[in-house]
Protein backbone atom coordinates (compact mmCIF):
# COMPACT_ATOMS: atom_id res chain seq x y z
CA UNK A 1 0.00 0.00 0.00
CA UNK A 2 2.68 2.19 0.79
CA UNK A 3 4.18 1.79 -2.46
CA UNK A 4 0.96 3.03 -4.41
CA UNK A 5 1.16 6.14 -2.21
CA UNK A 6 4.63 7.19 -2.83
CA UNK A 7 3.62 6.58 -6.98
CA UNK A 8 0.66 8.84 -6.17
CA UNK A 9 2.59 11.59 -4.75
CA UNK A 10 5.60 11.89 -6.87
CA UNK A 11 3.30 11.92 -9.87
CA UNK A 12 1.40 14.56 -8.47
CA UNK A 13 4.20 16.53 -7.48
CA UNK A 14 5.80 16.03 -10.83
CA UNK A 15 3.06 17.46 -12.59
CA UNK A 16 1.78 14.55 -14.28
CA UNK A 17 -1.37 14.62 -13.25
CA UNK A 18 -3.59 11.99 -14.40
CA UNK A 19 -5.52 14.52 -17.46
CA UNK A 20 -6.73 13.71 -20.03
CA UNK A 21 -4.99 13.48 -23.60
CA UNK A 22 -5.03 15.80 -25.97
CA UNK A 23 -5.88 14.40 -29.52
CA UNK A 24 -5.83 16.00 -32.86
CA UNK A 25 -8.54 16.16 -35.35
CA UNK A 26 -10.71 12.81 -36.30
CA UNK A 27 -11.82 11.45 -39.20
CA UNK A 28 -15.54 10.65 -39.59
CA UNK A 29 -16.70 7.83 -41.82
CA UNK A 30 -20.36 5.95 -43.01
CA UNK A 31 -21.13 4.00 -45.31
CA UNK A 32 -22.53 0.45 -46.05
CA UNK A 33 -21.86 -1.91 -42.67
CA UNK A 34 -19.14 -4.00 -44.49
CA UNK A 35 -16.91 -1.33 -45.77
CA UNK A 36 -16.54 0.73 -42.75
CA UNK A 37 -15.74 -2.68 -40.80
CA UNK A 38 -12.73 -3.01 -43.61
CA UNK A 39 -11.66 -0.09 -43.30
CA UNK A 40 -11.70 0.27 -39.38
CA UNK A 41 -9.63 -3.12 -39.61
CA UNK A 42 -7.37 -1.98 -42.14
CA UNK A 43 -6.52 1.01 -39.78
CA UNK A 44 -5.74 -1.09 -36.81
CA UNK A 45 -3.34 -2.96 -39.29
CA UNK A 46 -1.81 0.35 -39.77
CA UNK A 47 1.99 0.63 -38.70
CA UNK A 48 1.75 2.32 -36.27
CA UNK A 49 -2.28 1.67 -35.47
CA UNK A 50 -4.52 4.13 -35.89
CA UNK A 51 -7.11 4.57 -33.19
CA UNK A 52 -10.63 3.93 -34.34
CA UNK A 53 -14.14 3.63 -32.41
CA UNK A 54 -16.32 0.28 -33.35
CA UNK A 55 -18.48 0.98 -36.27
CA UNK A 56 -22.13 2.46 -35.34
CA UNK A 57 -24.94 1.23 -36.62
CA UNK A 58 -26.80 4.58 -38.34
CA UNK A 59 -29.21 2.60 -40.54
CA UNK A 60 -30.15 -0.61 -41.75
CA UNK A 61 -27.01 -1.67 -43.64
CA UNK A 62 -24.72 1.45 -43.08
CA UNK A 63 -22.41 2.13 -40.07
CA UNK A 64 -20.14 5.33 -38.74
CA UNK A 65 -16.76 5.24 -37.08
CA UNK A 66 -14.14 7.80 -35.81
CA UNK A 67 -10.69 7.51 -37.04
CA UNK A 68 -8.42 9.09 -34.09
CA UNK A 69 -5.54 11.17 -34.68
CA UNK A 70 -2.91 12.24 -32.52
CA UNK A 71 -1.64 15.79 -31.91
CA UNK A 72 0.02 17.46 -34.46
CA UNK A 73 -1.47 15.23 -37.29
CA UNK A 74 -0.43 17.07 -41.19
CA UNK A 75 -3.41 18.32 -43.07
CA UNK A 76 -1.89 16.28 -46.05
CA UNK A 77 -1.92 12.93 -43.63
CA UNK A 78 -5.61 14.30 -42.67
CA UNK A 79 -6.35 14.53 -46.86
CA UNK A 80 -4.68 10.84 -47.61
CA UNK A 81 -6.58 9.13 -45.01
CA UNK A 82 -10.13 10.77 -46.05
CA UNK A 83 -9.12 9.74 -49.87
CA UNK A 84 -8.39 6.39 -48.68
CA UNK A 85 -11.97 6.03 -47.29
CA UNK A 86 -13.12 7.72 -50.33
CA UNK A 87 -11.81 5.30 -52.69
CA UNK A 88 -13.34 2.22 -49.88
CA UNK A 89 -16.62 3.91 -50.93
CA UNK A 90 -17.35 5.95 -47.53
CA UNK A 91 -18.20 9.46 -47.28
CA UNK A 92 -15.18 11.17 -44.60
CA UNK A 93 -15.40 14.13 -42.59
CA UNK A 94 -12.94 15.69 -40.47
CA UNK A 95 -13.80 16.81 -36.97
CA UNK A 96 -11.64 19.31 -35.61
CA UNK A 97 -10.21 18.56 -32.37
CA UNK A 98 -11.49 19.69 -28.87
Amino acid sequence: MRIFVTIAAATLLAGCGLSPAQGGPELVVSGPSEAVAAFVRQQGAHKPSRATTFPQSVGPGRSSARVMTPAGTSADTLRQLAQQATMAGLTAAVVAAN
